[in-house]
């Protein structure tokens, strides 16, 4: 696809998520009054301690930090699936894919099932995410099959593995307090976002993105072939073992702040690729302001669609499930045959 304004297109991503991102903030079931918490805003600028309506609670303790969190984790989520689909140069290929994911989620169910902390919680998540790539990793260097396809197929048992022992978690939970905060946590919510995972997420995964949009060059290359990329002096598996890492640090935490959402990582790219084409450099940015775009519209969606909060990898995957059959029919748009 011939993209002749990239950059229009992009600053045009850039306006619609600035706008669903103020739009966000005041979608919900508790409504809350613009002017009240733009005077109180420019009370608090003016130093006037006094002025804190309910409003501007809600709007700074609840809203806000979930609005911020779900930018976050749509961007973290979409720019490490576009950096995975290149890596191993497969438009099927995401978190899942390693088993960063099923490990994070073990890590998750663990800590529910022996009443860690919540930063306990965040731990185990991280670490078994870690482990769970090391595994893939492993697998894949003992075994006499080489290639990129070997570390995929690795992914896929490292990660059933994974989500076997989850139901097994699930299975010796007690099934009146541990395993529905398990199964809720798993389906993914952002009810318990506040600023403490606002900072957990700026600290673990902002580095990771601007790290990988700093490397995008190297994606452009590698999304060429292993053989291209040598020619131009790149060290292939040295690069593509630290964009892995890079990837698996920042997702691992998006589990633990917000459970498993799917979708999210494999479509945004996909969407991305047909609006702005497939060079990364315009690309990567653009699936992340896509991504975060389409998840504030989803946790809009989740949190209002019913009377209690609906977990939001079921609305994800409504949505983001028709959309991928439609881009599959529609392949040779997608950026992929560039």
């Amino acid at each position: 696809m011939n993209v002749k304004n990239p950059r229009k297109i992009l600053w045009l991503l850039g306006f619609l998520l600035l706008l669903t991102f103020i739009m966000s903030l005041f979608v919900g079931r508790y409504s809350i009054s613009f002017t009240e918490v733009a005077n109180t805003i420019k009370n608090i600028l003016l130093n006037n301690e006094t002025a804190k309506s309910n409003d501007w609670l809600v709007f700074y303790h609840i809203r806000l930090p979930r609005i911020l969190l779900v930018t976050i984790v749509g961007a973290v989520l979409s720019i490490t699936g576009a950096t995975y689909q290149s890596v191993f140069r497969n438009p099927l290929a995401s978190a899942t894919i390693l088993g960063v994911s099923a490990g994070s989620a073990f890590g998750v169910a663990l800590a529910i099932l022996i009443s860690f902390s919540m930063f306990g919680t965040y731990l185990l998540s991280f670490i078994f995410g870690l482990i769970a790539v090391s595994f893939t990793f492993f697998i894949s260097l003992w075994s006499k099959v080489k290639g990129i396809t070997i570390l995929v197929l690795a992914g896929m048992a490292v990660s059933s593995f994974f989500n076997a022992s989850v139901s097994l978690i699930q299975y010796l939970a007690d099934p009146y307090e541990k395993l529905p905060n398990i199964v809720f946590w798993l389906m993914g919510s952002f009810n318990r976002a506040g600023w403490r995972e606002v900072y957990i997420a700026v600290i673990t995964m902002i580095p990771g993105l601007v790290i990988l949009i700093i490397l995008r060059w190297y994606l452009n290359v590698m999304s060429m072939g292993e053989e291209e990329a040598i020619s131009m002096g790149i060290n292939v598996n040295r690069m593509r073992i630290f964009l892995i890492i890079v990837s698996t640090i920042m997702v691992a935490p998006t589990v633990a702040v917000a459970g498993q959402i799917s979708w999210i990582g494999l479509v945004t790219p996909h969407i991305a690729r047909y609006l702005i084409g497939a060079n990364h450099r315009y690309m990567l940015p653009a699936s992340g302001i896509l991504g975060s775009i389409l998840l504030l519209i989803m946790d809009n969606i989740a949190r209002t669609i019913t009377t209690s909060e609906v977990p939001i990898s079921i609305v994800t995957a409504f949505i983001g499930a028709p959309f991928f059959v439609y881009l599959l029919v529609k392949k040779r748009e997608s950026g992929w045959d560039q």
